[in-house]
């Protein structure tokens, strides 16, 4: 005997523009079931239910009673009766019903995965139900597009730190406001995220309702929200909320965040000892100089002088050959006072030095002229039938071309915002040693030292 389950469904618009009542339905099904000899136990129905997704209840109660073996074959009056979406339908076939050795039978196209035709089915419908996917994910796109533009919050991401959301618009916290601000100030001031988190707990400050973090900070310090602009894959719309800090602060502290990333491998720019520490690279073995201190036994007085490792017999380095390095050391205060007579200079002769940079933003406008052909690449491939074969090929030029940009735009040095540190390098002799010591780290990529010279790399 097979035992047969039997599922109906109607929208109120159906049934009142093409007449598929519940009974009709019904009554069909169980005609058949008495020609095929089958027994029918369970009887499911969602009056008045879409059939665009699949949350209704009557569904769920057949997919439960499916995983529990309730029954042997599903049957309905028509595929859409089940799901209008292929993507469901696939899902409650595959890995609902045969998943739990359940036949599936639909009456109108005469479909029954128990029969090769059916199961051939079963494989178009898998082609036409990733389509779906694909469109549905479009759409989703368009519809956040759509959002950002708008300057709404995005409904789908956590309010940010600083904001409130009132009415799907960001609104401004004056007290979490003044906490942002701080944030980016302590950082360009040369504090790290892990400091600052420490600050603001010992201060009593949490973030959104638990203590700050190194992360948290730097969630913050990325955050392109606070300039008044809504981000979405890498585009900027001006959003309808007040921002908290300028553009060129937040530019500002990108490159920050940027410098200190490349210089990760040396000792931390605003946190090292000394204002050379990490810049100063020997030039006949490439090896990091390191600070030495020599105590005179009469006086006790402290000297500190830079050295190459690898001028030592017993500790030469294989940076270029295994041969002791000729470098001799040079004293940490003389080093320090050629380096800041070679800032001074830095404004008058930084026109001369200046290279012209590759345009990012050309670059950028090409990526995204690339990909709005792919969209409508896409299109044609939808509405006007070009071939799987033409789609692939294209496409496939479309993304090798995003790629060498993409590839060419990583590669891109960033180019500083140089103006203000040129300023301070004028009267860089009359800050503070710690003042001098950041702002020699922001100038500076790297030092080559030899026993008569020096050359510095300038990070522009």
């Amino acid at each position: 005997m097979i035992r047969v389950a039997t599922y109906t469904r109607v929208s109120t618009l159906e049934q009142a523009e093409e007449g598929y009542s519940i009974n009709e339905q019904q009554d069909k099904l169980e005609k058949y079931c008495e020609l095929k000899d089958w027994t029918i136990t369970q009887r499911y129905s969602d009056p008045g239910f879409s059939g665009s997704n699949i949350k209704r209840p009557g569904i769920s109660e057949l997919v439960a009673a499916a995983k529990q073996g309730d029954f042997d074959l599903v049957l309905v009056y028509k595929l859409d009766r089940l799901s209008r979406s292929q993507k469901d339908t696939l899902y409650l076939i595959e890995d609902v019903f045969q998943a739990n050795q359940v036949e599936f039978v639909s009456l109108s196209e005469n479909f029954d995965t128990s029969t090769p035709f059916g199961k051939a089915m079963i494989g178009i419908l898998s082609v036409f139900a990733q389509l779906e996917r694909e469109q549905i994910k479009e759409r989703m796109t368009m519809g956040k597009i759509g959002r950002a533009k708008s300057g709404k919050a995005m409904g789908w991401s956590k309010t940010p730190f600083g904001y409130n959301l009132v009415d799907d618009v960001y609104e401004v916290d004056d007290f979490q406001a003044t906490v942002v601000k701080r944030i980016f100030s302590d950082y360009l001031s040369g504090e790290s995220p892990a400091i600052i988190a420490k600050n603001l707990n010992g201060e009593g400050h949490l973030g959104k309702g638990k203590p700050w973090s190194w992360k948290t900070v730097k969630d913050v310090l990325m955050n392109v929200i606070y300039t008044g602009y809504i981000s979405f894959k890498g585009e900027l719309y001006p959003g309808m909320h007040k921002p908290i800090i300028d553009m060129e602060t937040y530019k500002k502290t990108q490159t920050q965040i940027e410098i200190r990333r490349v210089n990760a491998d040396n000792p931390r720019p605003f946190r090292a000892k000394y204002m050379l520490s990490g810049l100063l690279k020997c030039h006949y073995c490439g090896a990091t100089l390191r600070i030495a201190v020599s105590v005179n036994q009469r006086t006790k007085a402290r000297s500190y002088r830079y050295n190459c490792p690898s001028s030592h017999p017993r500790k030469a380095s294989t940076y270029k050959t295994k041969a002791v390095c000729p470098f001799k050391l040079v004293y940490k205060d003389e080093m320090e006072k050629r380096v800041i007579a070679e800032i001074e200079k830095l404004p008058k002769n930084f026109k001369q030095k200046q290279e012209p940079g590759v345009d990012l933003d050309a670059i950028k406008k090409q990526i995204k002229l690339i990909k709005t052909k792919q969209s409508k690449l896409m299109d044609l491939y939808l509405v006007d039938g070009i071939d799987m074969e033409e789609l692939n090929r294209r496409n496939g030029e479309f993304n090798k071309q995003i790629k060498g940009l993409e590839q060419e735009l990583s590669a891109t040095p960033t180019k500083l915002d140089v103006s203000e540190m040129l300023n301070r390098a004028k009267n860089i002799s009359e800050l503070t040693y710690d003042e001098q010591k950041k702002l020699v780290k922001l100038l500076i990529n790297e030092i080559e030292v030899s026993n008569d010279s020096i050359k510095i790399h300038w990070r522009f």
